[in-house]
C-alpha cells in the first residue's frame, strides 16, 4: 500500500472518530449542560425498618414544562448505600426517567441540628473552661508574689530580732494583713478548682452524647442527580428510596400467664434505633421481619467429618435445669414497680410483603438520629395455652410453670427479649427463640413454692467383698415427694436418673423403681407424670444396686 493511501485511511478513521466525540459531547450538552437544575425540598415520606438496616423513601412535587431537568437531593446521609438507590414518580406530566448519579460532598458542619447544636456547647464550655484556668493561673501567680513577700518580711524580722530592735507591732501588721491576702486567694483557688472539675465533668458527658449521635462520617453527605426529559408539561411527584445502614429494630415481649383462663397473653413492642445522620420526623413507619442482609442463597453443605474424640478437662460449673427448662431472672423490684395498667393501644396493622410481613405502625414516628432506643407498640394477642409444671429435684427442689403453645398468629415470633408475668406478678426475663406460625412452643414462668418438691438420699450402703471376693457394692436409695399446695388439680412431669455404666466392669443392678417411670431413655433419664388434685401428695423411690471391681476409683458415683 503506497503512502498516500495509508494517509487517506489514516484521515477517514480520525473524521469517524471526530464525528462520534462531536455526537457525544452534543448529547451531553443536550442532557446535561442546557437542563434546567431543579435543587429538590425534598421530605421523608416512608421508612421501612429491617433488623439491620431501613430503606428510606423521599418525595417532593414538581411543576415541570417540556425539556430536559437535573433534580438534585443534597445532604443526604454518608450511610446511604448507593446500589440501592431507586426512582419513581407520577403526576400530570409525561416524564421519562433518563437515570441518576451520586456523589459524595465534603462539608464545613455537620447536617444534623442535634450535632450542630452538641458541638456549639462544646466550644462554649471549654471558653470557659480556658477562663477558669487563666482564673487559677492568676490567683497562683498572686499567691507566689504574695508568699514572697512574706519570706522576705520574715527574714527582716529576723534581722531587726537579732539586732534587738524589732518593731512588733508593724511586723503583726503586715504578717496579719499577708496572711488574710493568701487565705482569700487559697479560697478563691479552691472555688475555680471546683467550677473547673464541674465543667470537666460536663464535657465529657458533652463528648459522650456526641459520639453516641455522630453518624461515622459527619462531615460527609451524599449528592443524588436525577435526570428527567418532560415531553408534556405538568405536575409531577417525584420518590427516591435508598438503604441506609446504622438503623435497626428488634421485638420487645411482655408475656402474661393467665393459669385460670388456660390462656397466655403476649404483648409485642418493636424497639427502634437509629444513627443513619438524618432525623425520621413524623413519618409513616413499617417494621419488616425479613433481612436483606442476610443474603438470598442457601448455605452450602461442608464435609461430615469424622474423628475421635479426645475429651478436654471441663471446669465444675453451677448445676442448672435439664429438659430444656430456663430458670425466670430473680424479679427485680425496680422493674416490677415499673408495670402500669395501659390505657388502650393503637397497635400495629400487618402488610404481606411477598413472602414476608411488615407491621405498619397506626401513628407516625419520630425517631432522631441519636442512636437512643424508641418503643413503639405491635401487637397484643391472646392464645390458647396448657399449663404445667417440671421439676429435676436432683438438681434444685422446685418445679417451674411451664406454658405450652401453638402460634396461632398470623406472623412469626421472632428472637428477643421477654419480660414474664403471672397475672400481674413480674417473674423475671427470659429470650424468645424464633417461633414460625402454626409452630408449638414452650414457655417458662419460674418457680412456683406452692407446688413443693423434697430430694432425700435415704441410704448409701457400701458391702465390702468377701474372702475371696473381687467386687464391691454400694446400694442407694432416693425419696422424691411432690405435694401440690394450690387449690386446683395440677400436671406435672418430674425427671431424674439412674446411671448408666460406660464400662464392662461396672453393672448398674437390683433395680427397683416404684411407681414406675412413664418413660426411660438410654441416658438414664426417668420421666413421671402425675395429676395432683389440691393437698394431694406423692412419692417416689429409687432404689438400685452399683457393683464394680474390688478397689476401683470408680467416677461419678
Amino acid at each position: 500500500m503506497s503512502n498516500h493511501s495509508v494517509l487517506e485511511v489514516l484521515m477517514k478513521r480520525i473524521r469517524i472518530v471526530s464525528l462520534i466525540f462531536f455526537l457525544f459531547f452534543s448529547l451531553s450538552l443536550s442532557l446535561n449542560l442546557f437542563s434546567a437544575e431543579i435543587v429538590a425540598k425534598s421530605s421523608i415520606s416512608s421508612v421501612t425498618i429491617y433488623p439491620d438496616r431501613a430503606s428510606i423513601t423521599r418525595e417532593v412535587t414538581l411543576s415541570l414544562g417540556s425539556g430536559t431537568y437535573s433534580v438534585v437531593f443534597d445532604g443526604l446521609p454518608s450511610t446511604l448505600i448507593p446500589n440501592s438507590l431507586r426512582v419513581s414518580g407520577k403526576g400530570t406530566a409525561t416524564v421519562k426517567i433518563l437515570g441518576l448519579d451520586v456523589s459524595t460532598a465534603f462539608l464545613e458542619s455537620p447536617l444534623l441540628p442535634e450535632i450542630k447544636k452538641l458541638q456549639s456547647e462544646i466550644e462554649a464550655l471549654e471558653m470557659e473552661m480556658t477562663k477558669t484556668r487563666d482564673a487559677i493561673e492568676v490567683l497562683e501567680s498572686q499567691e507566689k508574689f504574695l508568699k514572697s513577700i512574706e519570706s522576705t518580711s520574715i527574714s527582716k524580722a529576723s534581722q531587726e530580732v537579732a539586732l534587738g530592735k524589732p518593731d512588733i507591732l508593724t511586723w503583726e501588721k503586715v504578717i496579719g494583713f499577708l496572711g488574710s491576702k493568701l487565705q482569700g486567694i487559697k479560697q478563691s483557688k479552691l472555688e475555680q478548682l471546683k467550677i473547673l472539675k464541674e465543667q470537666q465533668t460536663k464535657l465529657e458527658a458533652l463528648k459522650k452524647k456526641l459520639d453516641s449521635m455522630a453518624p461515622q462520617k459527619p462531615l460527609e453527605a451524599k449528592k443524588v442527580t436525577v435526570l428527567l426529559e418532560s415531553s408534556r408539561a405538568g405536575e409531577f411527584e417525584l420518590n427516591l428510596s435508598y438503604t441506609v445502614v446504622n438503623a435497626r429494630w428488634v421485638p420487645l415481649y411482655t408475656v402474661r400467664a393467665l393459669p385460670d383462663s388456660s390462656e397466655i397473653e403476649l404483648s409485642i413492642s418493636g424497639n427502634i434505633q437509629q444513627k443513619s445522620g438524618e432525623d425520621w420526623d413524623d413519618v409513616r413507619a413499617l417494621l419488616s421481619t425479613s433481612s436483606p442482609a442476610l443474603g438470598t442463597n442457601p448455605p452450602e453443605l461442608n464435609p461430615w467429618i469424622l474423628d475421635i474424640f479426645v475429651p478436654r478437662p471441663v471446669l465444675q460449673r453451677e448445676a442448672k435445669v435439664v429438659g430444656g427448662v430456663e430458670k425466670a431472672a430473680a424479679p427485680r423490684p425496680e422493674e416490677a414497680a415499673l408495670e402500669i395498667t395501659e390505657a388502650e393501644m393503637a397497635y400495629a396493622g400487618i402488610q404481606e410483603s411477598g413472602i414476608h410481613l411488615n407491621f405498619e405502625i397506626k401513628r407516625n414516628v419520630q425517631i432522631p438520629s441519636d442512636g437512643a432506643p424508641h418503643k413503639v407498640p405491635i401487637d397484643s394477642q391472646k392464645m390458647k395455652a396448657k399449663f404445667d409444671y417440671i421439676s429435676v429435684p436432683k438438681l434444685k427442689e422446685a418445679a417451674f410453670l411451664r406454658g405450652n403453645l401453638q402460634n396461632t398468629l398470623p406472623y412469626p415470633l421472632l428472637s428477643g427479649s421477654a419480660d414474664l408475668f403471672i397475672i400481674q406478678d413480674f417473674v423475671g426475663s427470659t429470650q424468645i427463640p424464633y417461633v414460625a406460625t402454626e409452630e408449638e412452643a414452650k414457655m417458662f414462668f419460674g418457680e412456683d413454692r406452692q407446688i413443693v418438691v423434697k430430694y432425700e438420699q435415704l441410704k448409701r450402703e457400701k458391702t465390702a467383698p468377701g474372702f475371696l471376693g473381687k467386687t464391691e457394692k454400694v446400694r442407694l436409695i432416693y425419696k422424691i415427694r411432690v405435694q401440690n399446695l394450690r387449690k386446683n388439680q395440677i400436671d406435672a412431669e418430674i425427671l431424674d436418673q439412674i446411671p448408666v455404666s460406660q464400662n464392662s466392669k461396672i453393672e448398674v443392678k437390683d433395680i427397683n423403681i416404684s411407681p414406675s417411670p412413664s418413660k426411660k431413655d438410654e441416658r438414664g433419664v426417668l420421666t413421671w407424670n402425675f395429676s395432683l388434685t389440691p393437698q394431694e401428695k406423692r412419692e417416689i423411690l429409687i432404689d438400685f444396686t452399683v457393683e464394680y471391681p474390688k478397689g476401683a476409683n470408680i467416677l461419678g458415683l
